[in-house]
């Protein structure tokens, strides 16, 4: 299993080229880089990256046809891919927080994401596209620098119904939050649909989106993990009945705006809730605390590893280059 980082949402172009070059030297696969409604342009965060690396791969997540036309999507993903050699890569999204913040609803999801997977994986620089699609249409679309090593195309999945999309037209699959258990359930599921749709599940690519808070200031991490513990699944109970039982996730639903309210106001006190629940919360669906925490970190990868990922997406937060230096010491020669 290889491994990927996602940079912070405020990462600059320059920053961006000092990170992922100490990932290329440690041999991470992959850079990710955040859209947000208030974050730079990722496609644009990574330019200097692409331009300045040789051998690691470089991709936006998660950009939706709901907030860009797909055409857009295309020209960016493949000039991308076409500065860095044939590295680019793209999680496409069904739409989230960058479309509320642009005051639109999602709707058709399912469709627009077909469509926009149809069309980015039906471009070529040999033969115009014209798709006519319910949603999108594009017509004479022929990207001369559409390099001859195409860039991998996932699409973000959490879900039974936009997964059965995802293997039929995607390279890959990224969930989000999920433990190795989950992640086992819903990769198995996927395996057989790919198998029905005729494609070899051996090429293609499985992902998770997973927090990494570790440091060697284990209070820091702590603090730091429970401000951003809102964003873990959005509590949705799915991602904490693994390890949570009844009582605790009926808890925690009651509290879900004390949880908003420490990610809002920046802050690591969760009030109402008890701290050992949180901590709880914390250890099982994100890794966190010291140095000392490495060694489970490593053992959950392997988990990760044996569920079916091909790779795993961790993202970083405060101080990234001190985790990207501990993940490619650490963690990554364990792997």
């Amino acid at each position: 299993m290889e491994i990927d980082i996602i940079l912070n949402e405020f990462t600059s172009p320059a920053e961006a080229v000092e990170l992922g070059l100490m990932a290329e030297r440690l041999g991470i696969r992959g850079v990710w880089s955040c859209n947000y409604a208030w974050s730079r342009d990722p496609f644009f965060t990574l330019s200097l990256l692409a331009q300045r690396s040789t051998r690691i791969r470089l991709g936006p997540m998660a950009i939706s046809p709901a907030e860009l036309h797909p055409l857009k999507m295309a020209n960016l993903l493949f000039s991308l891919n076409d500065l860095s050699g044939g590295r680019g890569m793209i999680m496409v999204g069904g739409g989230g927080a960058v479309t509320g913040a642009m005051g639109k609803k999602r709707q058709r999801m399912i469709r627009g994401a077909r469509e926009c997977l149809e069309i980015l994986k039906g471009a070529s620089p040999d033969k115009a596209l014209n798709y006519n699609g319910e949603l999108y249409k594009v017509y004479g679309y022929k990207p001369a620098w559409h390099t001859a090593q195409p860039p991998l195309i996932y699409f973000g999945s959490n879900h039974p119904q936009s997964r059965r999309m995802s293997v039929e037209l995607a390279d890959g699959l990224i969930t989000s939050d999920f433990v190795p258990s989950l992640a086992a359930d819903f990769i198995a599921q996927a395996r057989m649909e790919l198998v029905a749709a005729g494609r070899n599940p051996a090429t293609f690519r499985f992902s998770n989106f997973w927090a990494w808070h570790i440091k060697q200031d284990a209070a820091a991490s702590m603090r730091e993990a429970r401000r951003e513990l809102m964003l873990r699944g959005w509590l949705v109970d799915q991602y904490f009945a693994p390890f949570l039982d009844p009582d605790e996730l009926q808890l925690m639903r009651a509290h879900e705006k004390d949880f908003l309210n420490a990610f809002l106001r920046r802050t690591d006190v969760i009030e109402n809730v008890p701290p050992a629940l949180v901590d709880k919360m914390i250890r099982n669906i994100a890794f966190a605390g010291g140095l000392d925490r490495i060694e489970l970190a490593i053992a959950t990868l392997k988990a990760f590893a044996a569920a079916g990922l091909t790779e795993i997406a961790l993202r970083v937060h405060d101080d990234p280059a001190e985790s990207i230096r501990l993940i490619g010491e650490r963690v990554l020669p364990a792997l």
